[in-house]
């Protein structure tokens, strides 16, 4: 059987045709949509530029100071180019050591001493987080009952969250302070005292000025737990201890989870307390025993010795051991839920 021909006037015809088709029309500009979205840009430009400058930028800087010796005693772009004569880790393993040998063969001491007693001081400061959460789970379920004045309630406890940490020290030096309430009511003294009571002093200020943002997040968290399994528990005749521990805890886990990570990362990162009730401590070498953080130590290398690049190197650190800290948290807490 033959096919029947198609006229080629058809066939041009019908060519055109598709060609128009499959031809994408030309989008046209949004005047309002383009103008909206430059608008938008422009105002988080600001905000991404601070973020690569400060953070980005300034983090790579950080990790190839640490590789050099950079003591103030050049420019910064010479001693990036210079390196580290002792060693590109000698830093590090400064940090490390009780005595190093230098690269005139000159035995020195080591940061030993100094690094491994702050980085003790900022674990005691971190027993603040258990006893925090512990007292902010307390107070959640007590403010979270239908009863009067629980709204008052939680702006008192939350107001320490958001004032100075300034106005909150004095405050504290005052209370705290030899002749002060708190040192005359329990007949000791906590900031003329040893370097226990001293620590003691900043660990009560930490926990008590977390408290408020603790007890708020908790609060939210219970406000979602679901009431008919509650309700359900308790008509299955299940006290009110029963019925918080086995369904309103689980419920609440995400939120505890959440307020235990960013504690203990900002637990590590504490310096402004223990500096501004005892003064200048950084500067002070007994000092940096008795109750400097971590950071505290950083701050003194760099700013009052100058040895930058020992100051670079204990900031990467200590940005390790928060890492991989909130690592081992995620990691227990997906153990948990599985």
């Amino acid at each position: 059987m033959q096919e029947q021909a198609i006229p080629a006037e058809d066939a041009a015809a019908e060519s055109e045709t598709a060609a128009v088709a499959v031809t994408p029309k030309k989008r046209r500009i949004n005047r309002a949509v383009l103008s909206e979205n430059l608008w938008g840009w422009f105002f988080i430009s600001f905000l991404v530029l601070g973020t690569t400058v400060f953070i980005y930028i300034s983090f790579i800087l950080s990790v190839w100071l640490s590789f050099v010796d950079y003591r103030g005693n050049t420019t910064f772009w010479e001693a990036l180019g210079r390196g580290n004569p002792n060693g590109a880790f000698y830093w590090y393993k400064y940090m490390f050591s009780e005595t190093i040998t230098n690269q005139v063969g000159l035995e020195v001491t080591g940061g030993w001493g100094y690094f491994g007693s702050s980085l003790l001081n900022t674990v005691f400061y971190l027993i603040g987080i258990p006893v925090g959460m512990a007292l902010s789970m307390l107070f959640a379920a007590l403010m979270s009952r239908d009863i009067k004045g629980a709204g008052t309630f939680r702006v008192i406890y939350y107001i320490p969250t958001v004032s100075s940490i300034v106005s909150i020290t004095i405050l504290w030096q005052n209370l705290f302070a030899n002749d002060g309430v708190m040192s005359q009511l329990f007949g000791t003294n906590f900031i003329g005292g040893d370097e226990w009571m001293q620590k003691l002093t900043v660990l009560l200020l930490t926990t008590w000025k977390g408290l408020g943002g603790s007890v708020l997040l908790l609060c939210a968290g219970m406000n979602g737990v679901n009431e008919s399994h509650k309700e359900a528990a308790s008509i299955d005749g299940a006290n009110a201890w029963t019925i918080y521990w086995r369904i309103s805890l689980p419920q609440l886990w995400p939120t505890i989870f959440y307020c235990i990570v960013t504690s203990f990362i900002g637990g590590m990162q504490i310096f402004t307390e223990p500096e501004l009730i005892f003064g200048n401590v950084v500067t002070d070498g007994a000092a940096y025993q008795g109750v400097t953080a971590f950071v505290g130590i950083i701050y003194g290398y760099f700013n009052g010795q100058q040895w930058y690049s020992y100051a670079s190197a204990m900031g990467i650190i200590l940005m390790i051991i928060i890492l991989l800290l909130t690592l081992v948290q995620f990691w227990l807490n997906r153990k948990q839920e599985a």
